[in-house]
């Protein structure tokens, strides 16, 4: 605001000497020296002045010889001092000219000979007072469409460590603060990490700082003052406030002169979600038709946003915190504590998001692993071997590369249940279908539950010697395991039936085949006496390979 005792700078440009001579005249009659006043005769040492000092306003006489027109010279004065209020004296008394001058950008348009020295002195008051209000909306819509922008950046990304960083950096540039960062209470349930009340995120801090124990300390004391508050911590000046001497000898020590700081409040809603998701997966793992059908249905809903309304709000996640190092007193404006208070709210809800993307994502692979595995064995379950395998007839009939499948039965299976009972049979399967699977290596092989004591091994690029070599080695590491087997008619050990096939796919041929031929290899290990493997062959007089 104008006050009385400020003596207001005003630079004229004027090439007119009486009309010159009349403005000294008028504003240098005030006998509290109100006006500075300095008259230059033309616009380019307006220009060069203006550079060389501030002043309050402009006037602008539109007659001066170097002006190519009003709207030029008001161009060119806004452009070099876009901030300084121009008020326009012609002598034309014509409103198409007053509007035009007002559309260039002067604040203010007088007629000469037109005004006396109240209306002058009014007039220039005036365009001061509007200029300062045009600059004020202006900066309000560039924080708006920063702060906007910003927003918009924070909630592109589920992130959480990049959004901290990235908030801090804009914050610091945008508030033209030393350093900024972005505290976590120790009390807080966090993801980010495995550390507890922490900077997560800083920028233009000194070297050392995060790591300086005294600094975290004072840090979590501001939680609990923020807690306690429930409101902002302002400080213009860290050496006129009634801290403790600890704190204030450590505040000096890091050479901080002033400290913004807003609370992050976390709502708990996410908590809720939380729950929710892991219901879920509780509930997928008692029915396992839900996790059957997850694997072609909708996955788990995007998360909601937490309510930012404040109403759920019950603990301190952390604080934004702005510091100025050793440059004086800082007024924070309310427009900086509100900027502060509205990114603090976003960024809340922002680390929820986060939070509850994160238990998306592990709620999403449970139920992947719910729904393509074995609920038994951990091996793959028969609805992934028969997505696998077509998957891989098809890869392969492009490749024109050859697909093997092995099938295994554990010889007298309903025997060994009934001697040993349920459990011991339980057990038996798991074993079994381990030991199946620590004898295939590679990457692209599946090892799967094919229903009951059956299971298949998919090995695709390999012959049918190469899964010979692959079923031997299995039924060696069965009889390794030497499980007791009391009701086997061939033996006191549990052992393996195994029938092979290998084919070349081609899109004119069902998959079926493969599994056919396999399991009538296996039918003819079975019928030839178990504990052995047979291969499908076009040679009828093909046989078993004995154990």
């Amino acid at each position: 605001m104008l006050t009385r005792n400020k003596s207001l700078k005003i630079l004229l440009v004027e090439d007119d000497l009486a009309d010159a001579t009349l403005i000294e005249d008028l504003l240098g009659s005030f006998s509290e020296s109100l006006f500075c006043l300095q008259t230059v005769k033309s616009l380019e040492i307006g220009l060069a002045c203006l550079a060389a000092e501030k002043f309050d306003a402009v006037l602008l006489g539109l007659s001066v010889s170097d002006c190519l027109g009003g709207s030029e010279a008001i161009a060119i004065l806004k452009a070099r001092s876009p901030t300084v209020p121009i008020l326009v004296l012609t002598d034309i008394n014509d409103e198409n000219t007053a509007l035009s001058v007002l559309r260039s950008g002067a604040q203010d348009c007088l007629v000469k000979g037109r005004f006396h020295k109240t209306l002058l002195v009014r007039a220039i008051h005036y365009v001061i007072e509007r200029q300062r209000i045009e600059e004020q909306l202006r900066q309000q819509a560039f924080r708006e469409r920063l702060l906007g922008q910003m927003i918009q950046h924070i909630r592109s990304s589920i992130d959480a460590t990049s959004i901290l960083q990235s908030t801090v950096t804009e914050v610091r540039q945008f508030l033209k603060t030393d350093s900024v960062l972005i505290y976590r209470c120790q009390d807080s349930v966090s993801q980010l990490d495995d550390q507890k009340g922490a900077i997560v995120a800083g920028d233009g801090l000194p070297l050392g700082y995060i790591e300086n124990q005294n600094i975290t300390a004072a840090l979590a004391v501001s939680c609990f003052v923020l807690v306690e508050s429930q409101s902002v911590q302002a400080i213009a000046d860290v050496s006129a406030t009634g801290l403790a001497d600890s704190c204030q000898e450590l505040l000096t020590d890091c050479e901080i002169s002033a400290i913004l700081s807003v609370p992050i409040w976390q709502s708990g809603d996410w908590e809720t979600a939380k729950k929710r998701l892991e219901a879920t997966v509780f509930e997928t793992e008692k029915n396992q038709d839900v996790a059957t059908s997850y694997i072609s249905g909708p996955t788990v809903g995007k998360p909601q946003a937490p309510d930012s309304t404040g109403e759920n709000r019950n603990n301190l996640w952390g604080m934004l915190t702005a510091y100025n190092n050793c440059s004086g007193v800082r007024e924070w404006q309310q427009w900086e504590i509100d900027f502060l208070q509205h990114l603090a709210n976003q960024v809340a809800i922002a680390i929820e998001q986060s939070q509850l993307y994160r238990q998306l994502a592990i709620a999403n692979q449970k139920l992947q692993e719910l729904a393509t595995t074995d609920g038994l064995t951990g091996i793959a379950n028969r609805r992934q071997f028969d997505r696998v395998l077509m998957l891989e007839w098809r890869r392969l009939a492009r490749e024109e590369l050859p697909l093997s499948l092995i099938m295994f039965d554990i010889d007298f299976f309903k025997p060994y249940n009934d001697f040993y009972g349920h459990l011991r049979g339980d057990d038996c399967l798991r074993q079994v279908a381990g030991a199946i699977a620590q004898s295939v290596k590679r990457a692209g092989d599946l090892t799967a539950r094919y229903g009951g004591e059956e299971f298949a091994v998919i090995l695709p690029n390999t012959s049918a010697e190469g899964a010979n070599i692959v079923a031997r080695k299995i039924c060696d590491r069965i009889a390794s395991l030497k499980l007791p087997h009391a009701r086997s008619s061939i033996g006191s050990y549990v052992t393996l039936s195994c029938g092979i096939a290998t084919a070349i796919p081609a899109p004119d041929v069902s998959l079926d085949t493969l599994i056919h031929s396999a399991d009538i290899a296996l039918y003819q290990a079975k019928n030839e006496g178990r504990n052995r493997i047979c291969y499908a062959s076009n040679k009828p007089e093909s046989s078993p390979i004995l154990m």
